[in-house]
């Protein structure tokens, strides 16, 4: 996850969501050069954050299997070898997006989100929702540790839920300390904001120059 603190995961994360699904629809309908329009501009903009192009670069790495099925499935059927290379690049790029979203857009961004304008009930579903996520690692440790101490199924459940409760209280501090925001945080987030709608109109205006 990238740090908090970087204008990247300050955007707003249903703003966010609604960007990366349009360049990935947009990507997949356009003609290749308006594409590599697009694909260039999201590889200038990442630049703020290096981590992500390392973690793209293992995932790709990772998925390499995929890519060579491909490419001999192609062979196969006789597909040209260009459409292989255009369809693979997309891949690539939705890949790319992919991996931004999830290393900038947490649990505790949407926490934040719009907290001023939250009704009671919603915001207690969300503090709800943060806490739950942080005990689920809590619940897992202390299952392993009783784990190697009892044999009874049950009892190895209800000793660890006994050790969760009296994390309680550090868990609702450490949710209350990330859900709060300051007027600091609402300035950059407003920069940031800004930033990732740039992610749109400065494609889109190369796309409608070259039209």
């Amino acid at each position: 996850m990238i740090r908090k603190d970087n204008i990247l995961s300050l955007q707003n994360p249903i703003l966010k969501i609604f960007i990366c699904l349009f360049l990935i629809i947009l990507s997949s309908i356009i003609s290749f050069d308006k594409f590599l329009i697009i694909f260039g501009f999201t590889l200038l903009y990442l630049i703020i954050s290096p981590t992500i192009y390392i973690i793209w670069l293992k995932t790709l790495i990772k998925i390499t299997p995929f890519f060579i099925s491909l490419y001999l499935f192609g062979i196969l059927f006789q597909i040209p070898f260009a459409d292989q290379c255009f369809l693979s690049a997309r891949i690539i790029h939705i890949l790319l997006i992919s991996v931004y979203l999830v290393e900038t857009t947490s649990i505790d961004s949407f926490i934040s989100w719009n907290k001023s304008n939250d009704s009671e009930f919603w915001f207690k579903f969300k503090f709800f929702l943060v806490a739950t996520v942080h005990f689920i690692p809590i619940l897992t440790i202390k299952f392993k540790n009783n784990r190697k101490s009892h044999k009874n199924i049950v009892d190895i459940i209800v000793l660890s839920m006994e050790d969760c409760l009296k994390e309680i209280y550090k868990v609702e501090k450490t949710v209350i300390n990330e859900v709060e925001i300051n007027n600091e945080q609402l300035e950059v987030a407003f920069w940031a904001n800004f930033y990732l709608l740039l992610l749109v109109i400065i494609p889109g205006i190369f796309m409608f120059i070259n039209y």
